[in-house]
């Protein structure tokens, strides 16, 4: 049995539309208009808009391609508002999670950054305000030592002057002795002697 040349059309056209559908987009335009037919002259039936998902299900050599937008509708758009890509418009969101997330890892590498600066910046603040202290009090140290040194210096001069005092008045003393020693050996052989009574008794 025969089958007729249009039965053969048909199942050839189904076999052809289950083996070429797709998933496409529609690209970066405002919009597109659906045509009934592979050409701008057939009637629109509506339009879809930019980043619409849409089933590729054949292509014409007119430039036009069969599609089926996610109303259910079938209709015939412009090949080239047709791409694989994920329009601008799809990938939007994404981009726009993905600087958010971005910035705000980039925010929190900045106060971690920021919070080991301050906590640097603390530490030498403490350690420069310890390392004045210390200064301060090295300095006081050394005038301390000058101080001594210098109450030192005059106690030993002190000391010495009262030494050479001492000797010298035991000299001038030692001296005097002598002096006195001479004179009383030089006086007293010149001084008259007491004459002795006579004993009467005798």
């Amino acid at each position: 049995m025969k089958f007729p040349i249009s039965m053969l059309i048909v199942l050839l056209s189904f076999c052809t539309h289950n083996a070429v559908a797709s998933t496409r987009y529609v690209s970066d335009q405002l919009f597109t208009y659906m045509h009934s037919g592979p050409s701008a002259q057939f009637r629109i039936i509506g339009s879809v808009n930019a980043g619409t998902v849409i089933q590729l299900v054949e292509h014409n050599s007119s430039g036009y391609s069969k599609v089926v937008d996610p109303k259910g509708r079938s209709g015939w758009i412009d090949t080239k508002f047709i791409t694989k890509k994920t329009p601008a418009m799809l990938r939007l969101p994404q981009v726009e999670k993905t600087l958010s997330a971005a910035q705000n890892e980039l925010k929190s590498i900045g106060d971690k950054n920021k919070q080991s600066l301050d906590s640097k910046q603390q530490s030498l603040s403490e350690q420069i305000k310890t390392n004045d202290q210390l200064m301060v009090q090295r300095q006081q140290l050394l005038d301390k030592i000058q101080a001594l040194q210098s109450d030192n210096n005059r106690l030993k001069t002190h000391i010495n002057n009262q030494s050479e005092e001492v000797e010298m008045q035991w000299l001038i003393r030692g001296a005097g002795i002598i002096i006195l020693g001479m004179f009383i050996g030089l006086i007293v052989p010149h001084l008259p002697r007491r004459k002795k009574k006579n004993d009467q008794w005798a």
